[in-house]
């Protein structure tokens, strides 16, 4: 069973309300009757405050596709440099120490991955495994933590550092106006957010790994992911996604609980990627758990945004600190993603 010992999240400097920038979206879609009819969805999104690279002008400039990734590479590294050391601090675990490092993201690209350059920033051994990646989108913060659960099983004595960087603003384009463009804007933010697993005969303890669990619907491929266009990433958001997550999604998270000898009412914490409004609401009654259990979901909607695969480690990482959790309490970890895909965990303290 491996343990996570510590998370930590690094967000940019600017905060910014939403009306804030519902404001200046609707100042650029000026005149476009098909999408100011649905500004309303800004004010029922759930989202309050987010956390961006820039002030809202700079991305109404004209910039490339070009120049918002060469963007995106600097001020990731940054970002995952920042909250990568706090884990290891939280952790009591030096950069040598790491054997593997896991590095999520969806919002931009670079080859070499940012995780060889955090590997020089750091001072990571030149021997260290690295994985990163890419395509998992907001399931991915979770899929990274099962993947270095199942690495530390087989290898209980090693450590790995899974590090995940979402800077969702800047893929944004002046030519953006759709009703999916729209959706976007008013749900995604930035942010990262680290995390130090250790396998069991490293004599360190945490937050216990009990099971993982990975699902692919291969039939739903267009449910949630991106367009590749000349102009960058274009969102692609399905609206039956809460539908699939009441028909298909709920029975298997529900199995998955039950063969741990649990219930979902009967688990004490819910680290659920928040999605959206629709697909909480639609979390609470398939699940049949109450309001209370989406709690870290709309606290994290409400002060950050969809932070897409940071999402559950800034859920996890207010959990751990909160003081609400005590030794024989159980938890689960959901998040969904383009494929389209879930991971699951079981978490026990």
């Amino acid at each position: 069973m491996p343990h996570i010992l510590a998370v930590a999240t690094a967000a940019p400097p600017h905060r910014i309300d939403q009306a804030t920038i519902r404001r200046e979206f609707a100042r650029l879609c000026d005149g476009i009757p098909q999408v100011e009819r649905l500004m309303p969805v800004f004010d029922r999104s759930g989202v309050e405050t987010r956390h961006l690279i820039h002030q809202p002008a700079w991305y109404l400039e004209e910039r490339s596709w070009e120049d918002r990734n060469r963007e995106y590479c600097e001020r990731a590294l940054d970002l995952a440099e920042r909250a990568a050391r706090d884990s290891l601090e939280r952790a009591g675990i030096t950069a040598e120490q790491v054997d593997h490092v896991y590095f999520v993201t969806t919002t931009g690209l670079a080859t070499p991955s940012i995780d060889a350059f955090l590997a020089g920033r750091l001072g990571l051994r030149p021997t260290v495994r690295r994985s990163p990646l890419f395509g998992l989108g907001c399931a991915a913060g979770a899929g990274a933590l099962s993947r270095a659960s199942d690495t530390l099983t087989g290898r209980p004595g090693e450590i790995a550092l899974v590090v995940s960087v979402e800077i969702c603003s800047l893929v944004f384009s002046k030519a953006a106006r759709t009703p999916t463009d729209l959706v976007g804007v008013a749900l995604f933010g930035d942010g990262a957010a680290a995390a130090v697993l250790a396998g069991d005969e490293t004599g360190r303890t945490g937050v216990r790994v009990l099971a993982t669990e990975t699902r692919v619907f291969a039939d739903a491929t267009r449910l949630m992911g991106w367009d590749f266009t000349a102009d960058g990433m274009r969102l692609i958001l399905a609206r039956d996604i809460p539908e699939v997550v009441r028909d298909r999604i709920a029975p298997i998270v529900s199995a998955f609980v039950e063969r741990q000898g649990c219930s979902m009412a009967a688990l004490d914490h819910y680290v659920l990627h928040p999605g959206g409004p629709k697909v909480m609401a639609t979390y609470r009654s398939s699940f049949g758990i109450t309001d209370e259990a989406l709690a870290l979901a709309r606290s994290c909607m409400r002060e950050y945004g969809n932070l897409s695969s940071a999402a559950v480690l800034f859920m996890l990482s207010d959990l751990m600190a909160s003081g609400r959790t005590k030794a024989g309490d159980r938890g689960v970890v959901v998040a969904l993603g383009p494929g389209f895909g879930a991971e699951l965990l079981a978490l026990g303290w």
